[in-house]
């Protein structure tokens, strides 16, 4: 599996799975969103198998005095032929988090195809799960 951030020749294949967790968005307003937001607020992530796009994460990093500077993942979904790779992306974004200095993760947004199993060292906070790094 391949996993890194969306480049805009890719995004059609993050829009086609995100569209199931927000059936009201245009492929439009999801460009539009990403011109404006990405990379400063906003990244899309995926993750490839023999490429076809098998995971989206669109996530952000933030910074707060209760939890100091955190990624937030905001969207995640996964085809429900690959839910058994997410615990791989939950990985990948440790790690990603690791690497922008973020000291915690924060899982807030919708989700479709996450199971509980793959928040390891994730526990529940208010409307979503926090893991520190």
């Amino acid at each position: 599996m391949q996993i890194r951030e969306l480049s805009p020749s890719e995004r059609d294949d993050g829009f086609a799975l995100l569209s199931a967790l927000h059936p009201d968005l245009t492929s439009d307003q999801f460009n539009n969103f990403l011109i404006s937001h990405s990379p400063q607020t906003y990244r899309p992530i995926g993750a490839y198998e023999r490429n076809v796009l098998c995971i989206y994460a669109g996530v952000s990093i933030h910074e707060n005095l209760a939890l100091g500077r955190y990624l937030q993942i905001d969207d995640f979904v996964v085809r429900e032929e690959d839910e058994k790779s997410t615990g791989e992306m939950i990985e990948f974004l440790g790690d990603y988090a690791k690497l922008h200095r973020c000291q915690n993760i924060l899982l807030l947004g919708k989700n479709r195809g996450l199971r509980i199993e793959d928040l390891k060292g994730f526990r529940p906070k208010r409307d979503g799960f926090l893991k520190r790094l």
